[in-house]
This record gives C-alpha cells, sequence and structure tokens, in this order.
C-alpha cells in the first residue's frame, strides 16, 4: 500500500504573505490619492480616480476605505505618524514646555508648508468627521500641564486650551499652505496663542520667532 504524502502548509507564512499583499495595496491606494490630489485638487478628485491611479478596482477600494473620509483620515495618520516622529527628534533637547509647543507648531506648519499636498488632506480632515489625531491631542496636554506647574500657563480647561491653540493653528496653517499669510504671520499667531496662555507678549513673540526659524532650517536640512 502506497503511502500518501500530505503536504504540509505553512499557516502562519501563508498569513503573513498575504497581510504584506494587503499592506502593499493600502499603501498603494494612499499613495495614489495623494498624487491624484496633487494634480486635481479635492474638489476634482474622486473615487475613480483613486482607483484607476492605483491599478485597483472600486471594490477593492471599499475593502480598504468604505468612505472618502475613511481614506482621508488613513492619509491623516499616516503622515501624522512621521510628523510625530519628526517633532520628537526636534524636542527632545527643550527644557521649557512652552518652547515645546512653540517648536511644534512650527514644526507642523514647516511640514505641511514643504508638503502643500499633505497640508491639504490635513485641513480637509480637520473639517470632516474623521477622528483627530491622538497623538497631537496627547502631546499638547503633556506639555499645557507641565507649564501649568511650573506657572508659565494659566489653568483652564483642557479642551479650551486645545481649541484655542488648534483653532488658531488651523487657520495658521490654511492661511500658509494658499499662499495668504507671510512667515511674520506665524510667528505673531504661535506668540499670540503661548500668549493668551499666560506667557507675556514680548517674550512670547521671542520664543516663536526662535522655534520657527528652528523648523524652517530643520526642514530645510531634511530635504537635502
Amino acid at each position: 500500500m502506497n503511502e500518501r504524502r500530505v503536504a504540509r502548509i505553512n499557516l502562519p507564512a501563508r498569513a503573513a504573505a498575504a497581510e504584506q499583499r494587503r499592506l502593499k495595496t493600502r499603501e498603494r491606494l494612499l499613495a495614489a490619492a495623494e498624487a491624484v490630489i496633487a494634480d486635481k485638487g479635492f474638489r476634482g478628485a474622486s473615487i475613480e480616480d483613486f482607483v484607476a491611479a492605483a491599478g485597483v478596482s472600486r471594490g477593492t477600494f471599499y475593502n480598504y476605505f468604505p468612505t472618502t473620509t475613511a481614506l482621508l483620515h488613513a492619509m491623516n495618520t499616516r503622515v501624522a505618524g512621521e510628523l510625530d516622529a519628526h517633532l520628537d527628534s526636534m524636542v527632545r533637547e527643550i527644557e521649557d514646555p512652552v518652547t515645546r509647543l512653540a517648536s511644534t507648531f512650527h514644526a507642523i506648519l514647516a511640514a505641511y508648508l514643504s508638503d502643500p499636498v499633505r497640508g491639504w488632506v490635513a485641513m480637509r480632515v480637520a473639517d470632516s468627521a474623521a477622528p483627530r489625531q491622538g497623538a497631537f491631542e496627547d502631546r499638547f496636554a503633556r506639555n499645557y500641564r507641565e507649564a501649568v506647574a511650573l506657572g508659565r500657563f494659566r489653568e483652564i480647561d483642557m479642551t479650551a486650551a486645545w481649541t484655542v491653540a488648534f483653532g488658531a493653528m488651523r487657520m495658521a496653517q490654511r492661511d500658509a499652505v494658499t499662499g495668504a499669510a507671510a512667515p511674520v504671520q506665524t510667528v505673531q499667531v504661535v506668540a499670540l496663542v503661548l500668549s493668551a496662555f499666560g506667557v507675556p507678549y514680548d517674550e512670547a513673540h521671542q520664543i516663536s520667532a526662535a522655534e520657527a526659524e528652528a523648523a524652517r532650517v530643520a526642514m530645510s536640512a531634511a530635504r537635502t
């Protein structure tokens, strides 16, 4: 009687390969969406454009992103992860929490100015129902509480503080990306935010100007 040899299927390896294929398709869709938006803008872009650029079917698109809001959120999360790592390197040696926040604000503005498409993505997501980026909220809250403990900021409701800071930064970002604001205006916006939290305006402006230049230099170095 001949023995039948049973082929053994490496299920973990097969699952890992399938996951790699899925990740590659997802990244292809995200990259294609950015390219389409760069070419047509948000208003002119459609799901048909995204799937054509990625070389996938409409059904495949919906397997990954059930709505365009989900796509925008995924694009923003992708950029936010890269930006969060950049922020860590920018603020690692800064002891003063007020200066850390100013550095964070200017680093975000500089990053989106260097890549206007991603800047538009971030603004579109902010106007949508997509969830906010928790990493940025946590970073802000940690620095704000530390500044309060040191007597540098006045203590107010954290949600109100977030609204003041990121409402102002969102408008500054919009004006900067569209070319409606000069660099001096973003320096003043960040200074006004710090001043609203309790820092004397002259000191806030000095901090903001120094961190704006540091962010510009760091972004310039990253591009070379």
